[in-house]
């Protein structure tokens, strides 16, 4: 304090600097490249989070509309099909044979619930049993 009354600063506190986290990060900038558009509808809540991963199970799904199909006919259009088809995470593929997968009745739903564009544009959902 001066003899007028006055605080002066003498050392200014260190601003915080902002966390680098180099793994958190590159997970992130890594599903954001593998994402397709802009599939998440901001302010929606109890609605499934559209991911990479999730947009890739579509396509398989969308590919398996018309009837169940090898895993090596769907790996042009999803790369990554073996592990979902073998995860199968939810649920939506049933294995028919030796690489050979069909949709179960939840896989339809969700063609149903998250139509896909196909190659040309037009807007897929799975055909009617």
């Amino acid at each position: 304090m001066t003899d007028r009354g006055e605080v002066e600063v003498l050392v200014k506190p260190p601003t915080a600097a902002p966390r680098r986290e180099p793994k958190v990060r590159s997970r992130l900038v890594a599903e954001h490249q593998r994402r397709q558009g802009d599939p998440v509808l901001g302010g929606s809540t109890r609605a499934p989070i559209m991911t990479a991963y999730r947009q890739q199970a579509l396509a398989c799904a969308s590919e398996l509309a018309d009837g169940p199909r090898k895993v090596r006919e769907l790996r042009e259009r999803c790369p990554d099909v073996g592990k979902i088809m073998l995860n199968n995470v939810y649920g939506w593929f049933e294995r028919t044979e030796r690489g050979i997968y069909g949709l179960t009745e939840a896989g339809r739903a969700a063609l149903k619930r998250w139509p896909q564009a196909s190659i040309n544009g037009t807007i897929r959902e799975a055909s009617p049993p």
